[in-house]
């Protein structure tokens, strides 16, 4: 048998059996359209970390039109109660040409606010109403202290509406993509100067891509001072 591929970056896991056949939407026997399937990507000359950043990204498209409804369920939620339960439902195979994936939930709202920014970018050029919800972020909202991960996760969050309000253009540009481009890799290039200044005296961080490009998603979805954008429709 015939060893699957592994790939993997900080939490997300791509498996890709090497003798799996890709299905395309016309397989499943329906004339119904389907929302596209993720495919794990094999351009040539991908990094193992771009590949993984491109299946999630193609993941998520998918779990926003395939799951409306849990997605509107966690917009409702303002970014402190957004728990990793907040999925339960959101991922499944059903978003998978083949293979699988494994990731932490982190990486799925992060992909999640990012496809739901780039859709109202793009409602908003057309000049059409978004009718998604939008709960504000306050980088100042409690947090259960015996809960680390929304702990961390508003520390991510809050350093990334940091980085949107000194830098608004480039962390729009790395928002809007699309990811894994020559134009999101000039912006993250660009963006890179207002990173270290984000953080407390004597505080280092390593943070990959997917991490900083979710959050500045999410952060500027939701809409703060930072954003670039005019007041999001449909705000609370």
């Amino acid at each position: 048998m015939t060893r699957p591929s592994i790939l993997t970056l900080m939490g997300l896991v791509l498996v890709s059996p090497a003798n799996a056949q890709r299905k395309t939407e016309a397989d499943t026997g329906s004339s119904i359209p389907i929302p596209l399937r993720a495919r794990l990507p094999d351009r040539p000359g991908l990094s193992a970390a771009d590949r993984g950043r491109i299946a999630m990204a193609e993941f998520a498209r998918c779990t926003v039109d395939r799951r409306e409804a849990g997605v509107v369920r966690m917009l409702n939620l303002p970014a402190e109660k957004v728990l990793p339960g907040s999925f339960a439902g959101l991922a499944d195979d059903e978003c998978l040409a083949s293979g699988q994936m494994k990731f932490r939930p982190m990486l799925l709202r992060g992909a999640l606010f990012v496809e739901l920014y780039r859709r109202r970018n793009a409602a908003m050029m057309r000049q059409v109403a978004w009718r998604m919800p939008v709960v504000r972020f306050d980088a100042n909202a409690p947090v259960d202290p015996a809960s680390e991960t929304p702990a961390v996760e508003m520390g991510l969050l809050a350093f990334a509406e940091c980085v949107a309000k000194r830098d608004p253009v480039n962390a729009k540009a790395i928002v809007v993509g699309p990811t894994v481009s020559k134009a999101q890799d000039a912006a993250f290039a660009a963006i890179t100067p207002n990173l270290g200044p984000c953080l407390f005296a004597d505080q280092k961080i390593t943070l990959g891509k997917i991490y900083l490009e979710g959050a500045l998603g999410e952060v500027l979805y939701r809409g703060s001072a930072a954003s670039a954008d005019t007041a999001p429709q449909g705000g609370k």
